[in-house]
């Protein structure tokens, strides 16, 4: 179902341009996109790894919530 956007967003399609307030959009699978537009496949990522010991992702830097 398509409405009229009232606000600024970036289509989450690969055309990548910009919603604009008065653009026809419509929500495909949770992802806003321009009326006729098709969005752009999610890519799921890797899960990082847990710290054994504070049990959060680890970062990319290497840290963790660990005191």
């Amino acid at each position: 179902m398509t409405f009229t956007a009232r606000y600024v967003g970036r289509c989450a399609a690969d055309c990548g341009e910009q919603i604009t307030p008065g653009d026809e959009v419509e929500f495909v699978e949770d992802q806003l996109v321009h009326d006729g537009c098709t969005p752009a496949p999610q890519v799921e990522r890797a899960p990082r790894p847990v710290c054994p010991d504070c049990f959060t992702e680890i970062a990319l830097n290497g840290a963790c919530s660990c005191p």
